[in-house]
């Protein structure tokens, strides 16, 4: 009896992953949600400015983007979601508390759920809530904290964990191991730490032995999306995480950090795909289907509107939400590209024009670019940050980024 246990499992493994299910198995990968509890901000005149001037992130709708993007994981049923970090706004335990609250809604509607912590999420001593034209800080969470929070969703039923990072390991399907490499440890901030290379060295030859598909996930990247931001992006002991993901076969990196939609396939070398913010416009998220030897990658837009009008809202804001978001990510890049363009007199065109490259960038729609304008020239010669950004982007092949077929 034994030994036929044993051919039988032997025998399963060597089965595709399309056999093992009628359908193709589905994961999903959402990242940088940058989750603000409601109860942390009034919306006033502080908040108001922090996010106008920012980056572009839609933290004033962060509850309803996170609310519609649940609902839609929910009534998609993958076979998983992925987090890989960033979590919360500004690592507040309330905003991880209430985060984790949604999120059991999805690994209560049997889609299992697990979650990084990113760079916003533990040891933030910035950590605030934000009133009128002020703001107050308020408690973080250290590591030991966060695992607690969201110990249901992922650290739970691991089938390994580090004992000197919040790294794990998680089987959402059989036959697929996913490297959960948490790069945000206290001591380490945006590094693997030293200690955590050997236990990674020991599930990754496990996972070789045992015929296991292996998927890695972190928050930093593994390798430079760009050639003028990559300092603080990329991990700076990647090189010795590239070397063993190479060696054990691992079938691609998962990172987030950037913002924006980018992939990086090298022959021989493990491929990157770092999906984009959910809170940046157009508010997308990473679909990976799981065929025989292979994944196919692809992204998904987050329907707000659609959840909007399911539940009733009568928001014009929410019930045209794409458009709000493309507006809102185009006004900020205009806003800072104006700027660096006092004194010239087709300013708006030109500013009006980087917001559109910089919309295709971040979407990961770079192949909808035409290199040849005029204006690409002008800003490449203005002598300004956003000349050199400009360079850097049109430096790269125009390619979309929204699709990635990978072997496993």
């Amino acid at each position: 009896m034994r030994a036929s246990l044993c051919l039988l499992f032997a025998l399963l493994l060597l089965v595709p992953l399309s056999s093992l299910a009628s359908d193709a198995p589905k994961f999903f990968i959402a990242t940088d949600l940058h989750y603000i509890s409601p109860g942390l901000t009034d919306h006033g005149a502080y908040f108001t400015r922090m996010i106008e001037n920012g980056d572009g992130k839609m933290v004033h709708y962060c509850e309803e983007i996170t609310d519609a993007f649940v609902q839609e994981v929910i009534d998609q049923h993958p076979d998983c979601l992925i987090l890989s970090g960033d979590l919360t706004f500004n690592g507040a335990r309330k905003s991880h508390e209430d985060l984790a609250a949604k999120l059991r809604l999805i690994d209560k509607s049997g889609v299992p759920v697990y979650v990084l912590p990113g760079n916003h999420d533990v040891y933030r001593y910035a950590a605030a809530s934000f009133s009128g034209n002020s703001y107050e800080l308020v408690d973080s969470v250290s590591s030991e904290e966060f695992a607690q929070i969201y110990h249901d969703l992922g650290f739970d039923g691991a089938v390994s964990r580090d004992p000197y990072s919040l790294s794990y390991i998680a089987e959402p399907v059989f036959g697929v191991w996913l490297v959960m490499l948490d790069v945000n440890t206290q001591f380490m901030p945006g590094a693997v730490a030293q200690n955590t290379f050997a236990w990674l060295e020991k599930v990754l030859e496990k996972a070789q032995e045992t015929g296991k598909h292996t998927i890695a996930v972190s928050h930093q990247n593994l390798y430079a999306h760009s050639s003028l931001l990559y300092e603080g992006y990329v991990i700076p002991n990647a090189s010795m995480l590239e070397s063993r993901y190479e060696k054990y076969g691992v079938a691609v990196n998962l990172s987030g950090h950037l913002h924006m939609q980018h992939t990086v396939s090298k022959e021989g070398k493990t491929p990157e795909i770092a999906t984009s913010s959910l809170l940046v416009s157009p508010c997308q998220y990473g679909v990976i289907t799981l065929s025989g030897d292979h994944a196919d990658y692809t992204t998904r837009m987050v329907d707000v509107s659609a959840w909007a009008k399911k539940n009733g809202s009568t928001d014009p804001t929410l019930l045209r939400f794409r458009e709000y978001a493309a507006g809102f990510f185009a006004i900020t890049a205009v806003r800072q590209a104006a700027v660096q363009l006092q004194g010239v007199s087709d300013a708006s065109d030109m500013a009006t024009w980087l917001a559109n490259l910089n919309a295709a960038y971040f979407s990961g729609r770079m192949d909808t670019v035409d290199p040849g304008s005029e204006y690409a020239g002008r800003w490449i010669e203005s002598g300004t940050f956003f000349g050199e950004y400009v360079k850097s982007i049109l430096s790269e092949p125009l390619r979309d980024h929204t699709k990635l077929t990978f072997p496993l």
